[in-house]
């Protein structure tokens, strides 16, 4: 491999036009701090849990492989959350590589991500939206997988994700965007 080293690229004095760059087809040109590649879940469904455990929230989850081992990945998360009664949000992200999981952001009951819903006299007509935004470093060129889970304190309660308790057609989007950013 060759390496060209230049203090500054300038196009021919007598060239009409502005000069351009090209990249022949099956390469890529990666600036530092430029995303590379960008993915990303969209939930319009509804998802609904009374588990005491953490639980998956199904269509929150995307897979990406790293361009390089050296790339961050820019994780962001917006989930709609509705609920029965007054309670508090938990959501969790997760990255995995292999079998290997790993909580991004470690949180227990009472301790949620960006916001913790204590509820009011309308709780089941109530929709908030937790975001998160977090720069990991996976350190891998293999597949990895970032999703999203949560609970509830107690099973007498309900969590929605995209809808509010009290009218199915009151529904809302949550999304789980990662991009891989050049170093």
């Amino acid at each position: 491999m060759s390496t060209l080293s230049v203090t500054t690229l300038q196009g021919l004095a007598s060239s009409p036009t502005p000069t351009t760059i090209e990249v022949a087809s099956g390469h890529a040109l990666h600036a530092p701090g430029h995303a590379i590649q960008t993915v990303q879940a969209l939930k319009t469904d509804v998802f609904s849990t009374s588990s005491t455990s953490f639980t998956d929230i199904t269509g929150l989850s995307v897979n990406i492989t790293p361009k390089f081992s050296t790339s961050k990945m820019l994780v962001s998360y917006h989930v709609t959350i509705g609920h029965n009664t007054g309670t508090q949000n938990t959501i969790q992200l997760v990255r995995q590589v292999s079998s290997s999981d790993t909580i991004i952001n470690p949180c227990a009951y009472n301790q949620g991500t960006s916001m913790q819903y204590t509820g009011s006299s309308n709780d089941g007509w109530d929709r908030e939206v937790m975001s998160y935004q977090f720069l990991d470093s996976p350190s891998t060129t293999s597949a990895v997988n970032y999703r999203l889970r949560t609970y509830i304190y107690s099973a007498s309660y309900i969590q929605y994700i995209n809808r509010c308790h009290n009218s199915a057609d009151a529904t809302g989007s949550s999304t789980l965007t990662v991009q891989e950013v050049a170093q």
